[in-house]
């Protein structure tokens, strides 16, 4: 047998009651543009910096990045500390109305495209989301910090969720909280979303107050 065997793919672990997403997709092309696949290495590394605080576990969490045209995102059901090539793919436009994401790539946007579409709509100045579970924190100690949460949950994966977002969003943080579901934050690039989201985690779980990013 011969000492270089092609390496196995990372095993997809789904969290429980993960259904894959909500909405009709349209796919474009199997191949997205060539602006997405060089943002790989990024986005394997933000994935790889999140794992390593335990807030990304099994398929929890997804990630964005603005482009020239649409925007580039993690595909549905992928592992943010083992992220694949073809884990990068290329949303081009999103119609609310009739729920329908067309997008460029070989598998399926996050089951949270909308909450991404939206809130990149919302801040022109926002270069990428990030959205993160952080199982290691209490609710308690979240509210305790002064972060802001949104008023209720809903289901993972629709435009209610999305749009409650988008609402926290708007007492101009940069970083909120989805009731019993992680942070989602902005950031003008991909670094500063996730730079942001570890240090608030570091500093909940030190206890210590947070002075919570504005503007």
């Amino acid at each position: 047998m011969s000492a270089h065997r092609a390496a196995r793919p990372p095993v997809r672990e789904l969290m429980a009651g993960y259904v894959g997403v909500k909405f009709k997709t349209v796919r474009a092309s199997r191949e997205a543009a060539r602006g997405t696949r060089a943002l790989y290495a990024d986005l394997r590394r933000a994935g790889e910096r999140l794992a390593g605080y335990g807030m990304a576990p099994q398929n929890g969490g997804n990630m964005s990045v603005r482009l020239r045209t649409g925007f580039a995102i993690t595909s549905s059901g992928s592992n943010l500390g083992s992220l694949l090539s073809e884990d990068v793919v290329q949303v081009e436009d999103c119609d609310l109305e009739h729920e329908c994401v067309c997008y460029r790539g070989k598998l399926k946007p996050s089951s949270e495209t909308f909450l991404h579409y939206l809130i990149l709509r919302q801040h022109p100045a926002a270069g990428a989301v990030v959205h993160a579970h952080d199982p290691m924190t209490s609710r308690a100690a979240i509210l305790a910090h002064g972060l802001v949460e949104t008023p209720r949950e809903e289901p993972y994966g629709t435009l209610a969720l999305a749009r409650l977002a988008l609402d926290a969003f708007a007492s101009r943080r940069r970083i909120i909280v989805l009731r019993n579901h992680g942070y989602v934050c902005i950031g003008e690039d991909l670094e500063a979303a996730v730079e942001t989201i570890i240090s608030t985690h570091r500093r909940l779980r030190a206890k210590k107050p947070i002075r919570c990013p504005q503007g």
